[in-house]
């Protein structure tokens, strides 16, 4: 049997350098025409933070300045996910690229995920791509519950972390837990060790605090041990903003529907201009992106 063709392209989101923000694979394959096993190994073998199929051809459009597309996300331990932000603004960057979209005039790109969603991006006057993900009301945790996941926190830590409150994901986000810490604290600068949050209940570990920078709210850092290989950080999580918005909006009392700047302080870094769309149940995540490289891999 004749090997397959299927164009990718490997994309930093959140950024303008080729060596920062998030690194995803994108690998233009019909989903549903794959083997489930192939989908997984495509993404191990890439060992990129995520590695998101499209399909190879455009559904059905009520406008042709829409174009619509099935996509999949896995990790790089080829387990799938519902949905990623920076794998979703990876894409738009390498499809508003293509010269047949790009023909049409095509602003705004619609992808349907298997759990339903539709995830919205959109192309911006300035260069930059929006996307769009589902905004979620932060979640109470009781006090008790507080006490136990500080244990594992301070550990991670390796010291006495100053925990300003403790939110989970909500009915939206359930895997992931959110930490803000007091001002004292130096996010950037903590050394984590994500293992020591195994075993705390969730699976996603969101922190976050108000940043020490003029023009920035808030910065945050990702961490999925038991997803995401080596130091289990994810460089720039997009869908974390589905509960750092709301979150942060509410603290400071920022209107609905103002642009604030936010910073993902991984160690490579990523930049992300943030709306929340009350109204729309959503949070929009500005950012750019850059092609890293691009080919075809032989199946």
């Amino acid at each position: 049997m004749s090997p397959k063709s299927a164009p990718f392209y490997v994309i930093t989101a959140f950024t303008s350098s080729a060596f920062g923000g998030n690194p995803a694979a994108i690998v233009f394959l019909d989903p549903d025409a794959s083997l489930p096993s192939l989908d997984s190994k495509i993404s191990i073998n890439f060992n990129q933070p995520i590695t998101t199929l499209v399909s190879t051809t455009s559904l059905p459009s009520d406008d042709d300045k829409i174009e619509v597309r099935d996509v999949r996300f896995f990790v790089s331990n080829g387990t799938e996910v519902p949905i990623c932000g920076h794998g979703t603004l990876a894409v738009g960057k390498a499809l508003f690229g293509m010269p047949e979209i790009a023909a049409r005039g095509v602003h705004t790109i619609h992808l349907k995920n298997r759990r339903g969603d539709t995830l919205k991006v959109m192309k911006l006057d300035d260069g930059f791509v929006e996307v769009q993900i589902p905004a979620t009301v932060p979640g109470s945790i009781s006090e008790e519950e507080k006490a136990k996941l500080k244990t594992f926190v301070d550990k991670a830590f390796g010291r006495n972390v100053a925990i300003k409150d403790i939110k989970n994901g909500g009915s939206i986000y359930e895997p992931y837990v959110m930490v803000a810490l007091e001002d004292s604290e130096d996010l950037a600068g903590s050394s984590i060790n994500a293992k020591e949050l195994i075993g705390n209940g969730f699976f996603v570990n969101v922190f976050t605090m108000a940043s020490p920078n003029p023009g920035e709210v808030f910065v945050s850092r990702m961490f999925s041990p038991l997803m995401i290989a080596g130091t289990g950080e994810d460089p720039v999580c997009g869908s974390a903003h589905g509960i750092l918005a709301p979150y942060w909006y509410g603290e400071r009392g920022i209107h609905p529907g103002k642009e604030v700047r936010a910073k993902q302080v991984s160690e490579r870094g990523g930049d992300l201009r943030v709306v929340l769309d009350e109204q729309g149940g959503t949070v929009r995540l500005r950012g750019q992106a850059v092609i890293f490289s691009q080919g075809e891999l032989q199946l």
